[in-house]
């Protein structure tokens, strides 16, 4: 008997119960587009497919852009040099937040979303405390397990999750993904024993997402501003707007490029 579809309404009823909290996330990305910034997007593990689905996809807005290291996303290999055990070793390398944040620079109204599964993960959290540190009256919106990360131990040497860090912050915003304690959603009660099985995470991260897609196409009409969305590839509908997409993306690239932020926070030493 198939019962995994039912856990889709969990992630449902999750998205509804924070509607408020996920507009007022869309007024952020909204300001930040609307000024012609950007959203960067930071996630580690599978938490990548969330940012693949939010910086370039068909009904996908301009204004995205995705902060991904190799070392910190390249988990399907499973063995050898891109193995599991070697990428899972560099997400707990605590020095590493502010190593990435050396090489971008942020605009005035530009948004830092951290996405991780349980919001424990130490090279998420330290990112955002490395954010948080750097750009106080930035808006910094965590996309996680919102009752693991609040209740489970922490893994940095902080003594804080991904829930903390979004606490402390100014201009703090935390989604849940919906996903349970743990992630696994289905219990498998077999001949040969019980097994759990069926992540809700990247799911329920994904639904985040194109909520907040939705919502900050609303919000950004609401002002008056018209939203650079890439048509649909599959029915040919790209050649309708797929150049302007693409020059409204690199024009936001080159302020962020050309700021000179970033080059000058780094370490003479690193």
């Amino acid at each position: 008997m198939l019962t995994f579809p039912d856990q889709l309404e969990r992630i449902g009823r999750s998205l509804r119960a924070q509607e408020a909290a996920l507009q007022a996330v869309a007024s952020c990305y909204a300001q930040a587009i609307g000024s012609g910034g950007l959203v960067h997007l930071y996630a580690n593990g599978h938490s990548l497919m969330t940012v693949c689905e939010t910086v370039v996809r068909m009904g996908a807005l301009t204004g995205f852009r995705g902060i991904l290291a190799d070392g910190l996303t390249r988990f399907a290999d499973v063995i050898g040099s891109n193995g599991i055990r070697v990428n899972q070793h560099f997400e707990k390398y605590e020095s590493i937040g502010d190593k990435l944040l050396d090489e971008i620079d942020f605009g005035p109204h530009d948004v830092l979303t951290v996405i991780s599964a349980t919001g424990q993960t130490q090279a998420a959290v330290d990112t955002a405390l490395a954010f948080n540190r750097r750009y106080p009256e930035l808006p910094l919106v965590a996309i996680a397990c919102r009752e693991q990360a609040a209740t489970a131990p922490a893994k940095h040497s902080s003594g804080k999750t991904l829930f903390h860090v979004v606490q402390e912050a100014k201009h703090g915003h935390f989604l849940d993904n919906g996903m349970p304690h743990g992630d696994l959603s289905t219990l498998i009660h077999g001949k040969t024993g019980q097994f759990r099985v069926c992540p809700l995470s990247s799911i329920g991260a994904i639904a985040v997402s194109q909520c907040l897609n939705e919502l900050t196409a609303r919000e950004l009409d609401r002002r008056g501003v018209a939203p650079v969305i890439l048509q649909n590839m599959h029915l040919n509908q790209t050649q309708v707007n797929y150049g302007e997409w693409v020059r409204d993306q690199r024009r936001r690239y080159a302020r962020a490029l050309h700021r000179g932020g970033a080059d000058s926070s780094a370490s003479a030493s690193s």
